[in-house]
C-alpha cells in the first residue's frame, strides 16, 4: 500500500454510538467516536492481549475491550483495568491512534507518520464545486469489489472499453476522437469523444481519488484497498438530466444504481478480474495504444509514489 497518502476508509454515517471494525490497507482497524464527536481510528487489537476492540462497546466515553474490560479514552490512554482498579497502566497499554480527518461525509486515514503539516485532502472545494455544478441532490453509494484497486483506477481513464464491455447498456460507436491526457504532478486529466456523441472526462487527484464526468452526469470516486485483492469504493453521483423536484432525486438514484450495480459489478468487474498480471502494478506486458495514455500516466505516477518505499525496503 502506498505510504504518505490519504485514503477514504468509511462514511461518516457508518460511525455512530458503537465501535466498528473495518479492514483497510491490509490491516484490521477499529473506528469510534470520542465524547467530543470526533472519529478515532486505531489498529483493531487491544494492547493487553490482542482482542478485537471493534467487538467492544463505548462506556463512559471510553472504548472498552470485550475481553477484560480495559478502557481507552479519546487520546488512546488506558483509563481503567477492572481486575486491578488501583493499578497504574504501563505505557505500553496505550492505543496508537492513526491520523484521520472527517470531511465530505467520509473518514480519511493518513497512511504515514502523524505530523502537523499533513497535505490537504484530494477532495477539495474545487472538486466539490464541479460536482455541484452538475446538479443536486447527490447520492452516495459504497461497494466492495474482489479485485485490486489498480484495475479500477486504470479503468477510470479508459473510455474506449465502453462500446464493448457495456455494449448492451450504453449503445455507442467505438471511434474515440478528441482524446487528450495530461499530467501535472499527481493530477491527471483525460477527455475524449466516443462516436461523436458521448463526451467523457476524468480528473484523477492523487493515486486513489477521481472525478468522472459524462454528458449530463458526474460522480466522485474514492478507491481504497481493503487488501491486495479487494477494494472498497465510495462514489457520490450528480446529474442534471432531470431537474424537477422529487424526480431529480429519483433520477440521481437511478443513475447510481445503473452505474454501480449494473455497469461496474455485472459488466466491468468480470473483465477486471480477467486481466492476467502476476503483479497488479506491473503493466510492462501491456501494448498500450495512443488512447491509453491516461493509463500510462497513472501507472507512471503510481510507480513514482511507490519507489521511495521500495528503495527503503532494499
Amino acid at each position: 500500500m502506498l505510504r504518505n497518502q490519504w485514503y477514504a476508509i468509511e462514511t461518516s454515517a457508518a460511525v455512530g454510538r458503537r465501535p466498528i471494525g473495518r479492514k483497510r490497507l491490509g490491516r484490521p482497524l477499529v473506528l469510534w467516536r470520542a465524547p467530543d464527536g470526533a472519529v478515532r481510528v486505531a489498529f483493531d487489537a487491544c494492547p493487553h492481549r490482542g482482542a478485537a476492540l471493534s467487538r467492544g462497546r463505548l462506556r463512559d466515553g471510553c472504548l472498552e475491550c470485550p475481553y477484560h474490560g480495559l478502557r481507552f479514552d479519546g487520546d488512546g490512554a488506558c483509563t481503567a483495568i477492572p481486575c486491578l482498579p488501583d493499578h497504574t497502566p504501563e505505557p505500553g497499554l496505550h492505543l496508537h491512534l492513526l491520523p484521520v480527518r472527517e470531511e465530505r461525509g467520509l473518514i480519511w486515514l493518513w497512511n504515514g507518520p502523524a505530523r502537523d503539516d499533513l497535505p490537504p485532502l484530494p477532495w477539495d472545494d474545487g472538486i466539490q464545486a464541479k460536482l455541484d455544478a452538475v446538479g443536486s441532490p447527490q447520492l452516495d453509494i459504497t461497494e466492495t469489489f474482489a479485485v485490486s484497486y489498480l484495475r479500477i483506477m486504470e479503468n477510470l481513464t479508459d473510455y474506449h472499453h465502453v462500446p464493448f464491455v457495456h455494449r448492451t447498456t450504453i449503445p455507442v460507436g467505438a471511434e474515440l476522437t478528441e482524446f487528450r491526457a495530461e499530467r501535472r504532478g499527481t493530477a491527471i486529466d483525460t477527455e475524449g469523444l466516443l462516436a461523436g456523441k458521448l463526451r467523457a472526462s476524468t480528473h484523477i487527484r492523487g493515486p486513489f481519488f477521481g472525478l468522472v464526468r459524462f454528458d449530463g452526469a458526474a460522480f466522485t470516486v474514492a478507491v481504497t484497498p481493503i487488501d491486495a485483492e479487494n477494494t472498497w469504493l465510495f462514489a457520490r453521483y450528480a446529474q442534471d438530466l432531470v431537474k424537477l423536484p422529487g424526480l431529480a432525486w429519483l433520477a440521481t438514484w437511478a443513475l447510481g444504481q445503473f452505474d454501480y450495480r449494473l455497469l461496474q459489478r455485472l459488466q466491468d468487474l468480470p473483465v477486471w478480474k480477467s486481466q492476467r498480471l502476476a503483479d497488479p502494478a506491473d503493466i510492462g506486458r501491456y501494448q498500450l495504444l495512443p488512447v491509453d495514455e491516461g493509463v500510462r500516466l497513472y501507472f507512471a505516477m503510481h510507480d513514482e509514489l511507490a519507489a521511495p518505499v521500495e528503495q527503503a525496503a532494499t
